[in-house]
């Protein structure tokens, strides 16, 4: 048996023939159980095996609905037409969440989630639009420095009114201060009268990044800890662009069809938005080290003490490192996207026939094997480390309809 362990891990490095140029390959690589199955456990019995699919089907319906909540009295003041429940739900502006990852151990479970910010870039980019523009005007900063200086005497005088009716007549004394607060709400509301929907942005901005932290995360953990009786770890794993993951790349997709049947502008909508890196047939491998045979088994250790030692003796330029190492990753661009959606979309109200639409950027092939000439591994048959795949099903008023989403990295 261990003949056979020893066996597979042997390393071998083939030639292939780019540009008449010979080019040494590195070793396979392969993907981490985590993101190939979502679940990562070892257990003695296997019957508890068949709960963990829907354990973390229950945990993954908390987590959406605690980042889908909102702020229902500052929403109502930002919004003219009243704020109803079904357009609120199918709207793109929220925090998008793609499926978790789940690594249980003894006494916890790690839970890894991508996360795209929608809503806070929303906020941000409404905030900039308006008050960027009026917040350069001089007329604006000198209104705001009257305000301070004369409105701030007009305040004092009335307190001082206040505290003399308040000592003739003490009978009147909670009458009196429910007027000056008035007046204060009321001063308050005209000087600042263009300022006000800026606050009311700056609290919902507040009121997002509270979400990520500890202090409200616990509420959510306490809830998971019963599904689960162990104690719960998060990583929330922030994205710059939604195309970076293909649950999240193909969920606002599902949400606009949801609304109106227009397939095909939606798909070409959401692809002219991804970048990808063009490939170049021509391009070699870039390898850190020339020696030969470095990361072989036997000198993996040896490998990791010297990049150790390197960044500790080099703190200051250490930078150029990182660039070197970050640099040599791979899967980090994204190289091609597709996506498919079919079913029961019809314009009209009627579900008398399905429609079958494709929309796609690039190329899904692994670049690293089929240019660079790399060798990869197949998981699972045809799970490929390059690509990321999902298929999310829901249901409009006329019928069903599914979205498929593939995003391959080089």
């Amino acid at each position: 048996m261990l003949d056979i362990i020893k066996s597979k891990l042997k390393i071998t490095y083939k030639k292939r023939q780019i540009n008449y140029e010979n080019i040494t390959i590195d070793y396979k690589d392969f993907v981490p159980a985590v993101r190939d199955w979502k679940n990562s456990i070892y257990v003695f019995n296997k019957n508890t095996l068949s709960l963990i699919p829907i354990a973390s089907h229950y945990v993954i319906k908390l987590i959406k609905g605690y980042f889908n909540s909102y702020n229902l009295k500052l929403e109502k003041k930002l919004r003219k037409k009243k704020l109803r429940r079904r357009p609120r739900k199918l709207s793109i502006n929220k925090i998008f969440i793609s499926s978790g990852e789940f690594k249980h151990t003894n006494d916890k479970v790690c839970i890894t989630l991508y996360v795209y910010n929608r809503q806070k870039y929303n906020y941000l980019y409404k905030l900039k639009k308006r008050y960027i523009r009026l917040f350069k005007k001089s007329k604006f900063i000198r209104r705001l420095y009257l305000i301070k200086n004369i409105g701030w005497n007009i305040l004092k005088q009335q307190e001082q009114k206040c505290n003399m009716l308040s000592k003739i007549l003490p009978s009147y004394r909670s009458e009196i201060s429910l007027i000056q607060h008035l007046y204060y709400k009321r001063f308050i509301k005209r000087s600042l009268r263009r300022l006000k929907y800026f606050m009311f942005y700056k609290q919902l901005i507040y009121v997002n990044n509270s979400k990520f932290t500890n202090f409200y995360l616990q509420g959510l953990i306490s809830l998971i800890k019963k599904i689960y009786n162990k104690n719960i770890e998060f990583n929330l794993i922030n994205l710059k662009y939604f195309f970076f993951n293909s649950y999240i790349f193909s969920q606002p997709l599902v949400l606009k069809l949801r609304k109106k049947r227009k397939i095909l502008k939606y798909l070409n909508t959401y692809i002219k938005k991804v970048r990808t890196k063009s490939i170049k047939l021509g391009n070699k491998p870039k390898n850190i080290f020339e020696l030969n045979n470095l990361f072989s088994i036997k000198n993996v250790d040896i490998t990791n003490n010297l990049l150790y030692k390197l960044f500790i003796q080099n703190k200051e330029s250490s930078k150029f490192l990182k660039k070197v190492i970050f640099g040599n990753i791979r899967y980090k661009r994204i190289s091609g996207v597709r996506l498919e959606s079919a079913g029961r979309l019809t314009r009209r109200y009627t579900a008398s026939r399905s429609q079958y639409k494709v929309s796609y950027k690039g190329s899904l092939e692994n670049i690293l094997t089929s240019v660079k000439g790399y060798s990869s591994v197949l998981l699972r048959n045809n799970f490929k480390p390059n690509l990321e795949y999902t298929r999310l099903n829901s249901k409009s008023r006329i019928g069903s309809f599914g979205v498929k989403g593939w995003i391959s990295g080089t």
